[in-house]
């Protein structure tokens, strides 16, 4: 009976002899533990050390740039200014322009890429909107025949086509544009001829 108490002991010893050791062995490395060097990134890493880093790069990068940099960038940009062309056809197809005149016009818009001195000019009813670039209008004065649809106004001799707006020539009295810029692309439909100034 003695010598089984005396082995309880032992064992019993022994085994908290093994629980202190592995309990200092767990403290030691925790402390040694760091989580940079976890190949998993913890998410205390991502938002304190590398969102800021990132973020303060961009910005770096970003503040350089003015812009009118990133619009030229743009319009230089071949497939750009085709994926707006696209975009802008694919919108006109189904959609119903008001008529502001009598005359017709063929069914499709074009796409034309145009000059510095090169110049339209309506032999009857013509609808055309500036995708990039630069334009003025160009005729008799105050004849009333071009107008900007989409700012509801009527474009005199001189005046300047806005980007993006609808511009309607409704009848041939010797009215057009003048392209100003190199690089002017449009979409236009209707009767016209194209030439050089």
């Amino acid at each position: 009976m003695k010598n089984k108490i005396t082995t309880i002991k032992k064992a019993a010893s022994a085994v908290f002899m093994l629980v202190l050791f592995l309990s200092f062995f767990v403290s030691a490395t925790d402390d040694a533990y760091v989580t940079e060097n976890d190949p998993l990134v913890s998410l205390s890493y991502i938002e304190n050390v590398l969102t800021p880093s990132i973020k303060s790069y961009v910005d770096g990068k970003v503040s350089n740039v003015t812009a009118d940099e990133v619009a030229q960038a743009l319009v230089n940009d071949q497939s750009f200014k085709d994926y707006v062309s696209q975009v802008v056809k694919d919108e006109l197809k189904n959609y119903s322009f008001p008529s502001s005149g009598s005359g017709s016009a063929s069914a499709e818009f074009q796409s034309l890429n145009l000059s510095a001195g090169q110049k339209i000019t309506a032999l009857g009813k013509c609808e055309l909107i500036l995708q990039t670039g630069a334009a003025t209008v160009f005729g008799p004065a105050s004849s009333g025949a071009v107008k900007d649809i989409s700012a509801n106004k009527t474009l005199n001799a001189g005046s300047s086509l806005t980007v993006g707006n609808y511009v309607e020539i409704s009848y041939a009295n010797g009215s057009g544009i003048a392209v100003i810029q190199n690089g002017t692309a449009l979409l236009i439909r209707g009767e016209y001829t194209v030439a050089e100034q």
